[in-house]
């Protein structure tokens, strides 16, 4: 058995101690969590899952009952029926040619009709569910900075597709001012809006990079951008806070997320470019070992945004495992804080995962079979 998250294949029930607050602002939703944890596996029938890389880059279709993944070599898209827990289909893509999504292919959304939303290195585009290429979106917006008009890859680093309102979202890097923007992309009318978002400035200011004979090491806060409940989020692991970009009502604002027992920011400073290992090692661990916050996701069935955070403490050795520390918290739809908490008795914070029908999805690796840790939170 490799990369087990949870050693056990029956349900078992933990209770969150109670934290320690005062009603001064609302009761804690979480004040009381308990859950239950059980591990499934998924039917491959006649053939079998690749799983050499884990799930990579995944989407879930609109209603959350199919998984989509790639596998590589060959390079396929897999579905998975997540209601029957059996493999659907493996439908190959190609990475040349008129159909190609690239050899290093970064992201893909899933749209309202099956069709995807890839953003590569090389490739930008909707492809449908047959691996056939629809629409190019490698578009350069008129009057945009020309380092950015010559350099679309940059231009569309990590983009986002709309599939409602047909924009293209994304936070390239400026080369004459190194401000963080947000671009607000039409890739039909090619006019584009920009929004400044300084408080991403957090993904770089808590990174670091040691370079020693050649070998790279590095360390870094993760950065989200996504849709949720017809809205745009912007978050990063150093902070609690949130961008929104309200697709409804087209406002863009921050929200400074305050929770009452647990940090809202990182407020100590790193070297992004160490020279001496020991340094390197002092400011990773100090970044590991604080709160980071994960991505909200939005619940429909209790219609409020659930978050997960962790804290993670390095073996003394390379070799030795990581432990953790992991944290749930609750939002009502303006990212007011229901409930926060730490999760007792969760001793491996969740990877590759999702949320569906109330549960928490988990990817793990059962002997080389696709499998999922299910949380099931009770509050």
């Amino acid at each position: 058995m490799k990369n087990v998250f949870y050693l056990l294949l029956i349900p078992l029930l933990y209770s969150c101690g109670k934290e320690s607050s005062e009603k001064a602002q609302s009761r804690n939703t979480l004040e009381n969590l308990t859950y239950t944890v059980d591990t499934i596996l998924v039917d491959s029938g006649e053939d079998i899952f690749i799983l050499s890389s884990g799930l990579g880059t995944k989407a879930l279709n609109q209603d959350k009952s199919k998984l989509l993944f790639f596998e590589n070599s060959p390079l396929n898209l897999v579905e998975v029926d997540l209601n029957k827990l059996k493999l659907v289909s493996k439908t190959p893509f190609q990475e040349e040619g008129p159909n190609g999504v690239g050899s290093n292919y970064v992201r893909f959304q899933s749209g309202p009709n099956g069709d995807l939303f890839i953003n590569g290195y090389t490739t930008q585009g909707i492809f449908n569910g047959s691996g056939e290429l629809l629409k190019s979106l490698n578009v350069v917006p008129e009057g945009i900075e020309p380092d950015l008009a010559n350099n679309v890859q940059q231009l569309y680093d990590k983009a986002i597709y709309d599939f409602e309102n047909n924009r293209i979202y994304s936070q390239p890097p400026s080369q004459e001012n190194r401000k963080h923007l947000l671009f607000i992309i039409d890739p039909i009318t090619k006019e584009y809006q920009i929004e400044p978002i300084p408080e991403m400035k957090a993904v770089m200011e808590f990174t670091g990079t040691l370079v020693v004979d050649g070998m790279i090491d590095f360390f870094w806060v993760d950065n989200q951008m996504y849709i949720e409940n017809q809205q745009l989020l912007l978050t990063v692991g150093a902070m609690s806070a949130v961008y929104r970009l309200d697709l409804v009502k087209n406002s863009f604002e921050f929200i400074d997320i305050q929770h009452k027992n647990f940090p809202n920011r990182m407020t100590f400073s790193v070297n992004n470019s160490p020279v001496e290992q020991a340094e390197f090692n002092e400011d990773r661990k100090k970044v590991f070992e604080h709160l980071n916050y994960l991505e909200p996701r939005w619940d429909e069935s209790r219609e409020m945004f659930l978050r997960l955070g962790k804290k993670t403490f390095l073996g003394e050795r390379r070799e030795d495992p990581s432990t953790y520390e992991v944290f749930l918290f609750a939002y009502d739809q303006d990212f007011n804080v229901l409930g926060e908490t730490k999760i007792e008795g969760l001793k491996q914070a969740p990877g590759s995962y999702f949320w569906k029908d109330g549960k928490l999805w988990s990817y793990v690796n059962v002997e080389d079979e696709l499998g999922f840790a299910v949380i099931d939170f009770k509050f």
